[in-house]
């Protein structure tokens, strides 16, 4: 911690494994069922999308906003349209939907 952390773009990946991993272990019943706020490297809609089917029912916006203050908005937007297109009505509809499709 004395010199900073890796953020953004580069740890998305991370973010997507852990958030599945951490799902999983709460519909396996190995931790309690509370909710999972996405955080890491979201930067489009199709970003938040990944992290809400890995299991996330939230979504930050962070490194993004330093070049575009607006990036929460846009990624929201970006997102209701990709669940819309999806056949979601709404989001909680799409939250952890990776872990059925590979049951």
């Amino acid at each position: 911690g004395v010199t900073g952390g890796l953020s953004g773009p580069a740890i998305r990946p991370v973010a997507v494994r852990a958030i599945w991993q951490t799902r999983a272990a709460m519909l396996e019943g190995r931790l309690p069922t509370v909710p999972i706020i996405g955080v890491g490297g979201v930067r489009s809609g199709r970003d938040a999308l990944e992290l809400v089917a890995a299991g996330a029912s939230a979504i930050q916006v962070g490194t993004a906003t330093f070049n575009d203050p607006s990036a929460p908005v846009r990624v929201g937007r970006e997102l209701a349209g990709l669940l819309q297109d999806k056949g979601f009505d709404r989001l909680t509809d799409a939250v952890g939907v990776a872990h059925g499709r590979l049951a």
